[in-house]
């Protein structure tokens, strides 16, 4: 996500980044900072045993539990996260679990052979800073946060289907193995961007997933600020749109890189001021 963590977040869905009233966005944008810095670990003695950087691992989430200077992130950047999860009571070990979660990213190529490993990686990843966002934002009762974490997912899963080509050229991959079996579908052809029906029904079943993920989390929406639900909104139709864009492309990610015009960028935002989706 050339830099693995300046590549992961830009141009990408970064709800609640800059949606925020003065006093929060500090401390949201301490939250994304140590979220982005994982994003391309690099262990000190990196050379060492999978048992030496499981270890590592298990210390840097150990100091992270404690508060304490971690040797992956630069201090300023743990210090501010720190902060903020100190003054708005927010969940500090949900900042360890995106350690432990950041192992799955070191190393040559990440890849996931179970769905199940890949859904156990972004619980560890994605949703603890999801739910650290709504906490911020004061949904914190348990359900709001499994509707955060949904939320987290569906916006996940998004934005690497959205950086497929990307991720396959430099080791990572964010769909199963086991998917790419079912459907007879190889990593050379995902690097090459060879789109036959495999590679079609492929991406269709994650567009699936993703949907089914930002439905789930729909309803934390109407427990937010006026504010907030309007920028959460946005991102929620915008993701939308997004695949049914990759619909109309016939599931086309390597022609060109998967957008929308300002035309239907203009049509999410009224449909976001009239509430038509949130509200259905």
């Amino acid at each position: 996500m050339a830099n693995h963590s300046s590549d992961a977040h830009s141009s990408l869905p970064r709800p609640f980044y800059d949606q925020w009233p003065r006093k929060l966005r500090p401390s949201a944008h301490a939250l994304w900072h140590w979220h982005s810095a994982l994003t391309n670990p690099q262990p000190l003695g990196r050379n060492g045993t999978e048992t030496v950087i499981e270890t590592f691992f298990e210390e840097e989430k150990n100091r992270a539990e404690a508060g304490e200077p971690l040797r992956l992130v630069r201090e300023e950047v743990c210090q501010r996260a720190y902060t903020a999860c100190d003054e708005h009571d927010l969940d500090r070990s949900l900042l360890a679990l995106q350690v432990a979660g950041a192992k799955q990213l070191y190393g040559e190529q990440t890849r996931f052979e179970t769905s199940a490993a890949l859904k156990e990686f972004v619980g560890r990843w994605a949703v603890p800073h999801g739910q650290l966002l709504a906490m911020l934002a004061g949904t914190d009762l348990s359900i709001h946060l499994q509707y955060a974490g949904e939320l987290a997912r569906g916006f996940f899963h998004l934005a690497r289907l959205i950086s497929l080509p990307r991720d396959v050229a430099q080791g990572r991959l964010f769909i199963p193995m086991e998917s790419l079996r079912q459907r007879d579908v190889t990593i050379d052809q995902l690097r090459e961007g060879t789109v036959d029906e495999g590679v079609r029904g492929l991406l269709w079943k994650e567009s699936v997933r993703i949907r089914d993920a930002l439905a789930q989390g729909r309803p934390l929406i109407a427990n937010l600020s006026l504010r907030q639900r309007f920028a959460l909104t946005r991102f929620w139709v915008g993701a939308l749109e997004l695949l049914k864009e990759l619909e109309r492309r016939d599931f086309d990610l390597w022609s060109r890189p998967l957008d929308l015009s300002f035309f239907r960028r203009v049509q999410v935002y009224v449909q976001t001021l009239l509430g038509r989706s949130a509200s259905r």
